[in-house]
């Protein structure tokens, strides 16, 4: 092969291969001081200690205090830029260009995650993983990593601002040394104000079960659920999802579950079962790196194939349950935020299952500590993204994401819904309003204001409650009207609102 060919493929693959990541708080006020974070990472998800090029600011909006240019430390992988403070209201954005000559075509700037401004908000915006596996999973032995590992990756690499490493029971019941370690590495690595930890696992049941669910303590030195049974053994126990929830209960230490990748094709749970628990599981990860739950026909089909039963989010609106959205990463490879693809077997070609973009939780709170976290989880004050930090909101009236709401005078008749968003590294999206889990209207919209603005999409709904509203539903036989959002960006992000409920 000419050398000349390689070298430019060489140099072309090392501009591909390279990620810098911006980060900055996703809700300031006016005049804040904020800091800006970097990390760059390589074609394996691995920090570089070899980034010699500096960042050119070019191209931000909102933002005070930048310098013309930053550039890492020799042999580092992160930095830090403090002493910014932010101009508002509206939105608030980053934008950089990595020093040296690019090949012609080549992207232009790199942009931080979008932040709203406003003077006083009322909550921040928080971003994290709550499905990380770690060597205690007894999974992908090979590929996964210490759970301490875990925490420093999503924290000092993905910049997030709180993790949860939810490992196989199985796994962690085959050594009584995992969970004192991991109520130990959750202790250790929960920083009030800069990250927080959760202490959690998984618990798979077997298909008519429950499923496969995740459990999330508030409490760093919580018990872990285990029967000493032969139906508590393999990847699929015949122990029912109630009975856990009786052992926990018994313990009385606040927690609460989350079912997952209910649609696919076996281990899955339909809402034709009678078995919900809205005090018990307010929130549903609706996608992870397995693909999307939400609904049978999707753009991000689940991996290994999709099931035909009632088992998907827009089923179980449908049957009256009231759950929160979340996304996760349920990644393999003790790799979380990352963009990484986590099913690589080692010297093979790419199994054809799983998304590289593993999926983020988003959660406002007053304030980034686990216990305002676990408030904010519990009363569904979340949204869902497939990675993008895009900002979104939507209300119906006063009532914002995850509330329910009383089907009051106001509501009975026309009903405005408004979906605030600005995009991450994007400038063209389509934002779809979901009515009682089917698709009720859709607006495109195009225009670099989408990643540097605060925009308002409005839909109306002039059908009257009583004739459009779902009656005798398994979970809630009282009349309701259930509206969610999603939102899909010309690049392929999608981000789900926690829905709004009326009656």
């Amino acid at each position: 092969m000419d050398s000349r060919w390689l070298r430019e493929a060489r140099a072309v693959a090392a501009l591909i291969g390279r990620r810098v990541n911006l980060t900055i708080p996703s809700i300031l006020a006016e005049g804040e001081p904020f800091a800006l974070r970097v990390s760059v990472t390589g074609p394996d998800a691995l920090p570089v200690d070899d980034f010699p090029h500096a960042l050119l600011f070019e191209g931000s909006v909102g933002v005070d205090g930048l310098p013309a240019s930053v550039r890492l430390e020799r042999g580092a992988s992160t930095a830090r830029l403090d002493g910014l403070t932010a101009r508002g209201p509206g939105a608030a954005v980053i934008r950089a260009r990595v020093e040296g000559p690019a090949p012609a075509g080549a992207p232009g700037l790199i942009a931080s995650n979008p932040a709203w401004v406003s003077r006083e908000p009322a909550e921040r915006l928080y971003w994290g993983d709550l499905h990380v596996h770690t060597r205690f999973s007894n999974c992908s032995g090979w590929r996964c990593l210490d759970p301490e590992w875990g925490y420093a990756f999503a924290r000092d690499v993905s910049l997030l601002d709180f993790v949860a490493p939810a490992d196989h029971l199985r796994g962690i019941a085959s050594d009584p040394a995992r969970w004192p370690r991991l109520q130990k590495a959750a202790r250790a690595h929960d920083e009030p104000g800069r990250f927080a930890t959760f202490l959690a696992c998984e618990s798979s049941h077997a298909q008519g079960f429950g499923g496969d669910n995740n459990v999330y303590y508030l409490d760093d030195d919580a018990p872990y659920f285990w029967l000493d049974r032969d139906d508590m053994r393999g990847i699929a126990p015949r122990v029912h999802l109630r009975e856990l929830w009786a052992w926990l209960d018994a313990r009385a230490r606040p927690y609460f579950t989350v079912p997952h990748h209910t649609g696919r094709a076996a281990k899955y749970r339909s809402w034709d079962e009678d078995c919900y628990s809205p005090v018990r599981e307010p929130l549903f990860e609706i996608y992870s790196s397995w693909g999307s739950s939400e609904t049978r026909h999707t753009r991000l089909p689940i991996s290994g194939g999709n099931n035909d039963a009632a088992s998907y989010f827009v089923d179980a609106l449908k049957a009256g349950a009231r759950f929160g959205v979340i996304a996760s990463s349920d990644d393999h490879a003790t790799l979380p935020g990352s963009v990484h693809h986590f099913r690589t077997d080692s010297y093979a070609v790419p199994t054809l299952n799983g998304f590289a973009h593993k999926g983020l939780a988003a959660v406002r709170a007053s304030r980034l500590g686990r216990a305002e976290l676990f408030a904010s989880l519990t009363a569904r004050a979340t949204y869902a993204t497939t990675h993008a930090r895009t900002l979104v909101e939507m209300r119906v009236g006063d009532a914002t994401m995850g509330q329910d709401v009383p089907a009051d005078a106001s509501l009975r008749g026309r009903r405005e819904v408004r979906v605030r968003l600005t995009l991450h590294g994007a400038t063209a999206a389509r934002v779809t309003l979901m009515r009682n889990g089917e698709t009720f209207a859709s607006q495109s919209l195009r225009g670099p204001e989408l990643a540097e603005r605060v925009n308002e999409v409005v839909f109306e709904d002039p059908e009257p409650f009583e004739r459009a509203a779902v009656r005798g539903a398994r979970f809630h036989p009282d009349p309701f009207l259930v509206y969610y959002a999603r939102v899909e960006d010309a690049n392929g992000a999608h981000q789900w609102t926690s829905p709004i409920w009326i009656g």
